[in-house]
């Protein structure tokens, strides 16, 4: 949201409606903010007569797919307002990796997913390559599919100085430090991350996120640490104090982590997914096996210091050049204004 009130001209008139869930958690300057005292499943009837009352052109949604979507098509359908879906998983890909405990949710999602698929007037998807066989898959509505990246404030997120960034985080000025930031789960590729800290004490691992899944453990590992889910403005200090960046995840919509870490400046690891295959080179890819993630790491801490200056540079680089905002800015507004 803070991405569109940027990108979108001032005379384009925003409003956020949120549900009972979601109270007190968004603030701007800008949009004007709605919050519902029902929650997501029964605010259906309050958002259609919020559209109306407000005279809202189109609707795009900020969360997961089909709960949001539902509400929207609702309060759309027969009305002036326009229905725009934001795809925010890979449907296919998330059916991969979730046949356990939550496998009956994820499948129900996915079949909801589709049928939206069939009103909305256009549809937004985060990454290149999940947009190519979303409109290979969803044939019938190819023409109303487009690329919708996640900008990077490549502004915000820019590298600092790795040793004053590491004396004030207290870090060691001297250890090998690999970061990795999200939920600390096995669809996120947590388990193949402490294979690989496990084998090797010699280098710091730094877990920004919560720990989702009981199957990961971490006795004995003494060179994890946990750190609870930061700020942007702390983020970007651990980002630039940090040697490496590692995103292991197996399935991915977007991946946000790995482009605000290159956007600072640092190296960064990446599964061979889509979503996240696109963006190597810079980024170093290698497939979902801690033997292999573990060799790339020893091999990028034996590049000389040149190497990886040059990695560095060419990672940020890259993100501004296709994520940042001036570089997204007509991706957005053709498809959003038009």
């Amino acid at each position: 949201m803070d991405q569109l009130e940027k990108i979108l001209p001032k005379d384009i008139e925003l409003f956020l409606f949120v549900s009972k869930e979601c109270k007190g958690k968004y603030n701007s300057s800008r949009t004007k903010i709605f919050e519902s005292n029902k929650n997501k499943y029964l605010c259906f009837s309050e958002f259609r007569k919020f559209c109306r009352k407000n005279k809202i052109d189109r609707l795009i949604n900020l969360g997961q797919l089909p709960q949001e979507g539902l509400i929207m098509l609702f309060a759309s359908i027969f009305s002036r307002t326009d229905f725009f879906c934001y795809l925010l998983t890979d449907p296919i890909g998330s059916l991969k990796i979730n046949f356990g405990k939550w496998w009956v949710k994820f499948l129900i999602e996915d079949i909801f997913d589709c049928p939206l698929a069939l009103f909305p007037k256009k549809i937004f998807v985060c990454s290149a390559d999940i947009t190519e066989y979303c409109k290979k898959y969803l044939f019938f509505a190819r023409d109303r599919i487009f690329r919708f990246p996640v900008p990077i404030d490549t502004d915000l997120f820019s590298p600092k100085n790795k040793i004053q960034a590491r004396k004030k985080l207290h870090l060691k000025i001297n250890q090998k430090i690999i970061i990795y930031v999200g939920r600390i789960e096995t669809a996120k590729g947590s388990d193949l991350l402490l294979e690989v800290a496990k084998r090797n004490k010699d280098i710091s691992f730094l877990l920004v996120g919560k720990i989702n899944d009981k199957k990961i453990k971490l006795e004995n590992l003494e060179n994890v640490k946990i750190l609870p889910y930061l700020p942007n403005n702390k983020l970007i200090q651990y980002y630039s104090a940090s040697d490496l960046c590692l995103f292991p995840s197996r399935a991915e919509s977007f991946g946000i982590v790995p482009r605000e870490a290159m956007a600072c400046g640092t190296p960064t690891i990446v599964s061979d997914i889509n979503a996240l295959r696109l963006i190597s080179p810079p980024a170093i890819k290698v497939p979902l096996n801690s033997d292999k993630i573990e060799k790339a790491i020893i091999n990028f801490f034996e590049l000389p210091s040149r190497k990886k200056q040059e990695i560095s540079a060419q990672s940020r680089k890259f993100v501004i050049d296709e994520y940042g905002l001036n570089s997204c800015k007509d991706l957005y507004l053709t498809p959003l204004l038009n």
